[in-house]
């Protein structure tokens, strides 16, 4: 596990790019020490430069006159104090908003979860650029009860939600600074449903999810208790129902979509028409129609491999599979010559142009049906949808403890 984490600077070399980390504290006065020295201990160490922000969330315990006497060598370290306790949510939105790091993180106090992961996490989404890093707890040594309780809200939260992620609530994630800073710092929960809605909006920004495998070390029984967290259950709905209107916003992008390949469409048109028009000046196919048809095919097959590319980037967004994408567009193919040709054998060149047009309107109707069923078994580009991963890492972080 040491080998492993000490290969990251290495692997990312992330050295001129500032990570913020935000530690939310309440009544913490016997970890916050550690966790400020143990966070900046392991950033000193491979040299990743760190901005730590305490947010004291209204303790009664003097877990801040704890925090601003902790000597560090952090060279930026800022400690704030909430008047009085507004929750967790609330202490991560102002952490967020005083920090300057190019990614965004925040850690438990507790240390419950492994401090190494933080780098790790950084340097996932410095590399990435449009992903956040979250810590998936894949074993632990909390009590039988507390994870059947966490189960239980967890599928709560899916059912809800419809949100595909394992592990919502595990306290320590990683986000793009300026995400962190102008979205993340809007969010309108306060409490512990705070980590679900951040994750919501990374969904629908849409940002990719990568899920880092962690254990979580228990060092203390859960604050959040099972009733507590069934007197969420309004506000758990509540967020589901913005969400939802959310979706619907963006219900609109099959319009958005069609409207792409209508413009693609003009543009592979304009492409088709005129390789066709050369083609039938230099060969005239008069009443030929096995000729007009061959040409049409010819002019098709041109413009096609321009519409690959258009399909692809503009129209649906995804990598495209070309063999389901060029079946498509044989059928396609088929019924424009095929129209193209009969026409032109009832009534000449002319006839030609006018079936040409019409079998373009008809392929068109065939190819956008055939493209979209291609689409949803492509892979999506990197910038347009989110997706849910897991990081390539040899071993469990934090196992060793």
């Amino acid at each position: 596990m040491q080998e492993f984490a000490e290969q990251y600077p290495k692997m990312f070399p992330y050295g001129d790019k500032l990570v913020s980390v935000v530690i939310p504290a309440h009544n913490e006065r016997q970890h916050i020490a550690q966790a400020i020295e143990s966070v900046t201990r392991e950033f000193d160490r491979i040299g990743m430069a760190l901005e730590v922000i305490v947010v004291d969330d209204g303790s009664t315990d003097g877990t801040y006159h704890e925090a601003v006497n902790v000597r560090t060598d952090c060279p930026s370290m800022e400690v704030i104090a909430l008047e009085k306790n507004r929750g967790k949510g609330y202490a991560l939105r102002t952490g967020f908003s005083h920090s300057h790091g190019d990614v965004v993180g925040f850690i438990d106090a507790d240390l419950e979860y492994p401090v190494n992961a933080l780098p790790i996490m950084a340097a996932l989404v410095l590399e990435s650029g449009q992903s956040c890093a979250i810590a998936s707890r894949v074993a632990d040594d909390r009590s039988h009860i507390e994870r059947m309780s966490s189960h239980i809200a967890h599928k709560l939260t899916s059912l809800v939600l419809h949100l595909p992620i394992k592990d919502t609530q595990a306290g320590i994630k990683m986000f793009p600074g300026s995400f962190a800073r102008t979205v993340l710092t809007q969010c309108a929960q306060q409490g512990w449903l705070y980590d679900i809605e951040a994750l919501l909006r990374v969904v629908e920004q849409p940002f990719d999810v990568i899920e880092v495998p962690v254990m979580q070390k228990s060092v203390r029984r859960r604050r959040a208790t099972l009733w507590t967290m069934v007197a969420c259950t309004p506000s758990l709905f509540r967020l589901a129902l913005s969400h939802r209107q959310s979706l619907k916003r963006h219900s609109s992008k099959e319009i958005r979509q069609l409207l792409r390949f209508g413009l693609t469409g003009l543009v592979n048109t304009l492409v088709d028409l005129g390789i066709y028009w050369g083609l039938i000046q230099l060969w005239p196919p008069d009443f030929n129609g096995l000729q007009s048809g061959f040409e049409s095919l010819l002019a098709w097959m041109g413009a096609s491999f321009i519409g690959y590319k258009l399909h692809s980037r503009y129209t649906f967004r995804r990598h495209l599979s070309r063999p389901g994408f060029y079946l498509v567009t044989g059928i396609g193919v088929a019924v424009q010559a095929s129209v193209t040709g009969w026409l032109t054998h009832i009534s000449g060149t002319e006839g030609g142009l006018i079936g040409k047009v019409a079998g373009i309107v008809l392929a068109s109707l065939i190819t956008y049906g055939g493209y979209r069923i291609v689409a949803k078994h492509s892979e999506p580009l990197p910038s347009v949808a989110p997706s849910i991963r897991t990081a390539n890492i040899p071993t469990i972080l934090g196992q060793e403890l």
